[in-house]
């Protein structure tokens, strides 16, 4: 019922927009100035020399053919920035009821996406894209430091492929999503690979909500080969993340080629938070996984999980762990696996 109203209010929100079909970056440059506006992208590679800044309200951009490989948005490469080189920031979000739908983005010095949390910019929605070789972050939903600021607030992120095509990161300053201040997000039924470090350090989780996020729903979700799957809140922190579900998701890691790893779902001063019915098989080396770290993490619930390593509460945290089933890696188990990944 829920998914049905959503899906209403949205069709009743793009039925009210003002649609306008574009096959240029000029026209698409102009035609997102304007709030109320369905942008209709025709099939093409759009290379972009300045980011896409999203300052109107209502604005939605959609591939014309529902596939996200005919429709690519460009940035100058992946690798460090290089001042006056190119757009950083492929879709720059400040303003409210920002949504993407059926597109790539690509080779970008930063990030792909950045949401503004520091503008309030709320209503995000991404869905039917493809996110691939950022030099940081994929996607960032940023937030300002200051005390009392201003949150992103209910932002979904469904059906997407987040990923690194040569198999591993360009450095580790990388990850999948990663939110500050995010309040009352959803992210469901995507899927991240290979968000992985070559060298330094390890990489920032494939899915990332910190910095006093609150109510996340990570739900049904496939990672694959990631240093660090899911994590929630990060240090010993009062308030990183509070409340939020991680449910049925399924995390595999068995790449002992990538030098750095950690758990499939990680909780560091995260409050009331429930990890449910996931599946996460590592075979990567790394004990754990499932931790949850620091005696800010209170009141969490661990059950219903199969894992492959243990569940370990650490440093002060307390929780309930309940009804979980721990494998142990044989050739049937291995099959299932892979049956469930389509590898």
């Amino acid at each position: 019922m829920r998914i049905l109203t959503f899906i209403a209010v949205l069709f009743t929100h793009f039925c009210s927009l003002a649609s306008v079909t574009v096959d240029s970056v000029e026209d698409l440059s102009r035609a997102i100035t304007r709030p109320d506006t369905q942008i209709i992208v025709l099939p093409g590679v759009y290379r972009l020399n300045h980011r896409l800044q999203i300052t109107a309200n209502n604005v939605a951009i959609s591939g014309s053919t529902g596939n996200p490989n005919d429709i690519i948005f460009q940035g100058s490469g992946m690798r460090a920035p290089i001042p006056h080189s190119g757009a950083e920031v492929l879709i720059d979000v400040h303003a409210d009821n920002f949504s993407l739908s059926g597109v790539t983005l690509e080779q970008s010095t930063n990030h792909l996406i950045q949401v503004r949390a520091e503008t309030g910019a709320d209503n995000f929605t991404l869905t039917n894209s493809i996110l691939r070789d950022s030099y940081q972050q994929l996607l960032k939903v940023s937030a300002s430091a200051k005390t009392n600021s201003l949150f992103s607030e209910s932002g979904t992120v469904q059906n997407c492929l987040f990923t690194y095509t040569a198999g591993i990161g360009p450095n580790f300053y990388i990850g999948g999503i990663d939110a500050h201040r995010a309040k009352n997000w959803r992210v469901e039924n995507n899927r991240f690979e290979n968000i992985a470090s070559p060298s330094e350090h390890v990489a920032e989780h494939a899915i990332h909500f910190w910095r006093q996020s609150q109510n996340t729903v990570v739900k049904n979700n496939i990672i694959f080969n990631s240093d660090r799957g899911i994590g929630f809140g990060l240090d010993n922190t009062e308030n990183e993340h509070i409340g939020g579900v991680i449910e049925g998701n399924i995390i595999i890691h068995n790449n002992k080629n990538h030098p750095y790893r950690d758990a499939g779902i990680i909780l560091e001063s995260a409050r009331a938070t429930k990890v449910i019915a996931n599946n996460v098989l590592l075979t990567s080396g790394y004990p754990n996984a499932i931790e949850f770290r620091f005696v800010h993490t209170q009141d969490v619930e661990i059950s219903s999980n199969t894992v492959l390593g243990k569940i370990m509460p650490r440093d002060g945290a307390s929780g309930v762990i309940d009804n979980n089933t721990q494998l142990s890696v044989n050739a049937e188990e291995r099959s299932v696996w892979s049956k469930l990944l389509g590898k």
